[in-house]
């Protein structure tokens, strides 16, 4: 290479990487490529022996080529090759001379070719600023090789493969300057000059050719036209556009996507109402949607069908002032207590009519006409220890006296609130009198406790009585006193079966 194509070469190598730092588009894009500057042929045949030398007789020629190309994407470009070579040999060569910049001045045969290809060039970082690439692809040669003593002349076609790399250099928007070391290797002849045209070589055999492949160092500057595109045409190139489907109105930020101020899905710029609580439902203009007309957007409405005209809490459902789950337009009672259970009218109900509403009853089967406390519960308690009757009988009676008759209104309560409860009704007298006649008192005491309760309405099932008389065995006092034959003459109430109601 000649001195000052190497100075020309080194500038503009600076040029492009000093420069180049704009990053610009090829997808979808047609462009127009010019190439050069020259060709190296390369890979001789072993046999070869030309001028009684072993060694690459033809020179670094002349190279130029223009290229038709289109992006298919971001990463992949097609492109159309034709390009024109010329070079010679030397014949007074020593050494291989394919980096040798040609001349004619001991040249015996002239080399020229037209060469046509397809390839193509995939890019690593077409974002970047500097973008490497490898190339590949298939060409068609046609060689004219013309021996310069007599002016005769053979053509012959190869077809090669063809693969290299490089790195490219945007300027602008439209050009493109790429450095690229590109490899041929010919794989096979369409056809061939006749054997020994050229010396004693056979073209047809690669390893007695001259060459069999060659190197193309060179650089390039392409033109694509259009433009990058701007396909929703939010004014960011698509080369930049991280959203590149954005509606036609909307807003973008730098990086082309939409903005969407209310967070409502309705880009800036297209929406109308630009201030929709989060959460609301809009129409396609952006607008919060309120089906039920309450005042409260759908979206943030937890009660969407709400009847017109119904007052609305701040979550869109109907006002229930007494928290019983009847909203107040239905509410046949509106001072339900907390914690009752209503019906759908909103009236509390009371399943054992003992006037606590349910839900707040803890005793919700309380037997009808027992008092209650106001949880619903009896208040009598239940009977847990035996009662003890002291009766004051006047002389031979057995009905029980005042006092008597006010504890067993009580037991009377007791026995009504508890419906389970049974009890045994035992009498009993002091040692005075005759065996006989206490015996039948004794009995006739119990029962007449009895029939007190029964007459109060106490079921008869729910009781036994008994007499024992003056059997020993029962004293709880001393019949030689006063005191003690008045502690034996009484009579007992005995819980035998306890009520389960707590």
């Amino acid at each position: 290479m000649s001195k000052k194509l190497k100075v020309m070469t080194i500038a503009l190598m600076a040029f492009v990487i000093t420069g180049a730092v704009y990053s610009a588009e090829w997808d979808h894009r047609l462009g127009i490529e010019v190439r050069g500057p020259v060709l190296a042929p390369l890979l001789k045949g072993s046999e070869l022996s030309v001028y009684n030398k072993n060694a690459e007789p033809f020179m670094m020629g002349l190279n130029v080529s223009g290229a038709l190309k289109y992006g298919f994407s971001e990463t992949f470009v097609l492109g159309l090759t034709g390009g024109y070579t010329t070079t010679y040999d030397d014949s007074a060569a020593t050494s291989d001379k394919s980096f040798a910049f040609f001349n004619s001045d001991n040249a015996g045969y002239k080399l020229n070719g037209l060469r046509f290809g397809l390839e193509g060039q995939y890019y690593f970082y077409p974002e970047g600023n500097v973008q490497p690439f490898v190339v590949g692809g298939l060409g068609l040669d046609m060689w004219s090789l013309e021996n310069l003593e007599d002016g005769t002349k053979e053509d012959f076609k190869d077809l090669g493969l063809r693969f290299g790399a490089g790195i490219g250099f945007w300027i602008g928007e439209d050009f493109l300057i790429d450095l690229q070391g590109k490899m041929t290797y010919s794989v096979t002849n369409i056809s061939s000059e006749e054997a020994g045209f050229y010396h004693d070589v056979d073209w047809s055999k690669k390893k007695s050719r001259p060459f069999n492949g060659y190197l193309e160092p060179s650089i390039a500057l392409t033109y694509f036209f259009g433009g990058p595109r701007d396909t929703d045409a939010d004014g960011v190139k698509d080369k930049f556009d991280q959203c590149p489907d954005t509606p036609m109105g909307a807003v973008v930020d730098e990086y082309g996507c939409p903005k969407d101020s209310d967070g409502d899905r309705i880009y800036d710029g297209i929406d109308a109402c630009d201030n929709t609580p989060e959460g609301a439902i809009v129409d396609h203009q952006g607008c919060p949607l309120d089906n039920d007309k309450d005042g409260v957007f759908d979206g943030l409405d937890k009660c969407p069908n709400t009847p017109l005209g119904v007052s609305v809490d701040s979550r869109g459902c109907p006002l229930d002032t007494d928290g019983d789950g009847v909203p107040d337009f239905k509410d046949k009672e509106a001072d339900t207590p907390a914690g009752a259970v209503v019906d759908a009218d909103g009236v509390a109900l009371d399943g054992d009519g003992d006037g606590v509403a349910d839900g707040i009853d803890k005793c919700p089967d309380t037997p009808a006409d027992v008092t209650v406390d106001e949880f619903g519960c009896p208040k009598a308690k239940p009977l847990t220890e035996k009662i003890i009757l002291n009766i004051k009988y006047s002389p031979g009676s057995f009905k029980p006296d005042v006092a008597a008759r006010s504890i067993l209104d009580d037991l009377y309560e007791t026995m009504k609130a508890y419906p389970n409860l049974k009890i045994e009704i035992n009498g009993y007298t002091d040692a005075l009198g005759s065996s006989r006649g206490n015996q039948k008192l004794s009995e006739q005491r119990a029962k007449a406790v009895m029939d007190y309760l029964v007459e109060k309405g106490v079921s008869p099932d729910r009781m036994t009585s008994a007499g024992y008389g003056e059997d020993p065995k029962y004293f709880i006092g001393d019949n030689s006193t006063e005191a003690g034959r008045q502690k034996n003459r009484r009579v007992e109430i005995v819980p035998i079966q306890q009520s389960t109601q707590e």
